[in-house]
């Protein structure tokens, strides 16, 4: 396994994400804003139990206040997302999905107030995501949210596609030997397997918003055309759930891997000998340099950009600025 390959989640978090997390959290200290956020569950699911308390562990150690509500049918969840859209002591409103109720999880989705969707997952945040919009003011002082694992995922290639510009700039040559900057977004070929709302559709708009070429992959894609789709792409990003492996002899020398799924979606560990750089799956690196910890710092960010905007254009220049 070479470690130099695996994508450095932890210090996009050390560097950027905390220094502007704390002064975050002092501001808002001074306004006597204590930042809250209401997790929901629905049903008994071992995995979305163990989520939620990774969620609580997270916003303890961020200062954020956590709720948690489980719901065993459909009517509780949505008596649940209305009493918590009325309480004026929650910021952020986000429920685990998928839920195990009849009928689309899109009816709870759009529940949801979009001044507490943390999650980005109302049609009002996903249309705007449609449009290209970024901000919910002219002024610019206000963010709109989008969805987090997604978000995650743009921001470490944004974030790096920098770094690596300025390595080149300083050292003469990319880190690693790249001839051209992996995490440079234009032109790319993506290819995504996943079509959820949360991670697949989401991060394929954010890739095409920012000039790349995206195919996403779903349960309808024959395998045949998944890994031919693998074969031609820079960047593979998947996160399909249970058994399911693309073999490493279909990844391109060179390219960039993430793989979100808990089982992982790749030959552990022949693929670390083909990819250019990886983010593997989550066991396979520290805790703290894992793609779930930055979508979990992506969450914290949607919950600052709903408290935001709730607040007047004079507050938010005195500490922006």
């Amino acid at each position: 396994m070479r470690s130099d390959r695996i994508i450095d989640v932890s210090h996009l978090i050390e560097t950027f994400d905390k220094p502007e997390f704390l002064r975050r959290e002092e501001a808002y200290s001074r306004l006597g804003i204590t930042p809250s956020l209401a997790v929901v569950m629905a049903g008994e699911d071992p995995g979305s139990l163990s989520y939620m308390r990774g969620i609580e562990r997270f916003c303890r150690s961020r200062q954020v206040s956590f709720h948690s509500v489980v719901c065993m049918d459909s009517r509780h969840l949505e008596k649940t997302i209305h009493e918590l859209n009325q309480d004026e002591e929650i910021h952020g409103i986000m429920i685990l999905y998928p839920t195990p109720f009849r009928g689309k999880d899109t009816r709870f989705m759009n529940a949801v107030s979009p001044a507490k969707d943390v999650e980005g997952l109302h049609h009002t945040h996903l249309g705007y995501l449609v449009q290209f919009e970024q901000f919910k003011d002219p002024l610019k002082l206000k963010k709109l949210v989008i969805p987090p694992t997604a978000k995650g995922i743009l921001y470490i290639f944004k974030r790096y596609a920098l770094l690596y510009e300025e390595a080149k700039k300083r050292d003469g040559a990319y880190p690693l030997g790249f001839e051209e900057n992996p995490f440079a977004i234009t032109g790319k070929r993506f290819t995504i397997i996943n079509d959820s709302l949360a991670v697949g559709r989401s991060l394929a708009l954010m890739l095409l918003n920012e000039n790349g070429s995206v195919r996403v992959c779903h349960r309808h894609t024959s395998f045949r055309e998944v890994l031919a789709l693998c074969h031609r792409s820079d960047v593979i990003v998947s996160a399909v759930p249970g058994p399911f492996t693309i073999p490493t002899e279909k990844i391109p020398r060179g390219a960039v891997v993430i793989d979100i799924s808990f089982e992982g979606n790749f030959e552990y560990p022949d693929v670390f000998a083909k990819a250019g750089l990886i983010a593997p799956k989550w066991n396979l690196t520290e805790k703290g340099n894992r793609i779930n910890d930055m979508t979990l710092y992506r969450l914290l960010s949607n919950l600052y950009y709903l408290i935001d905007a709730g607040l007047p254009p004079g507050i938010l220049r005195r500490y922006h600025s």
